[in-house]
């Protein structure tokens, strides 16, 4: 029996009505899955950036650490170097053998690092290729073998392995007193000319040369306006210390952000770069062998080959850049047999050697001890790492922090 049409016409809208509230419905589910996927992810997300940042910050802890127990291990070395400087036993039978005794255990050890450690203490129980050694000479690692056993047999400090730890540090030593410092410039006397100083000629022998001679004429610079540049940075007056009159401060003034020289001592080698011609190449070129630290003068037995030149070019009679050469190797054949313990040493054997000396003052610039060190210590532990570079006055058996630097 067929329905009225008025009863169909209701039931029809009936049925549309209960379909649109389905579909309703499923975009409020597919909407509700995708606002909980966006809120998982987002959580998960965030989640593993902070387990990967907590990860990061503790492995950049542990870095800095190990290169901070690089810095005390070596300082251990410069203790003991100190020692045996001062016990005439070792001194005497050092210089028998024509070994310095004020450097002779760092310079023995001008490094040190994890991968040596677990070499010297890894025991008899591993037994170490020549394969093994070669690598470790080329890449300063060792194999997870001896990594292993050095864990377990590397000596014992309160209860605990003493090479027993993730990661690896290296450092390395550079002795302040084989550069020259330029801190001495504050010690001038303004009545004298900076070209009658010691610390001067030690400056302009480094600067002097056929080569640097060039070098200098072609970017329109003079050794001694660079010199009495570094001069004015540190004396306390306002005058330009070459003669040509002025004010110190002119050169600053021009610059795009003025600012004043210091009027005292260089905090660090980097500062040098403040001051007038000194920036860029120049520092570039010379800085290497200058130092901010040391007692002034400069120790024979561990002068760079640049820095033998420079002494050579400043005090010796007619010392060109061929001359030179031949001072630093005759230095460098005499080192093998010859202990240069005092400056009048060395200018005995400079007079003997046929280089003649025309500065009286030679003696009185040579040293053959180091009191002041440049430490850098790098830790890494997996992607992090760290380095610490600390500057230490071993003047003292305990020895003293100058700088300490963290990167």
């Amino acid at each position: 029996m067929s329905r009225p049409l008025s009863q169909l016409r209701p039931l029809s809208r009936l049925r549309r009505a209960r379909r649109d509230q389905r579909g309703i419905a499923l975009l409020v589910v597919i909407a509700a899955i995708m606002t909980m996927t966006v809120l998982v992810t987002d959580i998960s997300f965030g989640a593993r950036v902070r387990t990967l940042t907590a990860v990061h910050t503790r492995q950049q802890t542990q870095a800095y650490y190990l290169a901070s127990s690089g810095i005390g291990i070596y300082r251990l070395i410069l203790m003991a170097n100190a020692q045996i400087a001062r016990q005439p036993m070792y001194k005497q039978a050092l210089e028998a053998m024509g070994i310095p005794s004020g450097d002779a255990l760092w310079k023995m050890i001008p490094f040190l690092n994890t991968g040596l450690l677990r070499m010297v203490l890894v025991g008899d129980d591993v037994d170490t290729s020549e394969e093994d050694a070669q690598d470790f000479q080329q890449t300063g690692q060792v194999s997870d073998a001896v990594a292993e056993e050095s864990r377990a047999e590397g000596g014992h400090f309160a209860n605990r392995n003493f090479l027993d730890f993730e990661g690896d540090f290296s450092v390395k030593v550079q002795g302040e007193d084989c550069r020259i410092n330029v801190n001495q410039l504050a010690s001038r006397d303004p009545a004298t000319p900076i070209q009658n100083t010691v610390i001067g000629q030690q400056l302009a022998g480094l600067m002097t040369g056929e080569e640097n001679d060039q070098w200098l004429r072609e970017r329109n610079l003079d050794k001694w306006d660079l010199i009495s540049n570094l001069a004015d940075w540190i004396d306390s007056d306002d005058i330009v210390t070459s003669g040509k009159g002025g004010y110190e401060d002119d050169f600053y003034n021009r610059s795009e952000s003025p600012y004043l020289s210091k009027n005292a001592k260089f905090d660090t080698r980097e500062e040098m770069r403040l001051v007038e011609g000194w920036q860029d190449d120049v520092f570039d070129r010379f800085g290497g062998e200058m130092s901010v630290y040391g007692g002034g003068k400069i120790d024979i037995n561990c002068a760079s080959d640049e820095g033998l030149k420079g002494i050579c070019k400043g005090n010796i009679t007619g010392c060109n850049d061929d001359m030179a050469s031949r001072f630093v190797q005759a230095f460098h054949e005499a080192e093998l047999t010859t202990a240069f313990n005092s400056g009048a040493t060395f200018v005995k054997w400079c007079e003997a050697n046929g280089f003649s000396v025309s500065n009286p003052q030679l003696a009185s610039m040579i040293t053959t001890r180091n009191n002041y060190f440049t430490l850098t210590s790098t830790g890494l532990v997996g992607d992090a790492s760290a380095r610490i570079t600390a500057v230490i006055d071993q003047s003292t058996d305990a020895g003293k922090v100058l700088y300490w630097k963290v990167e």
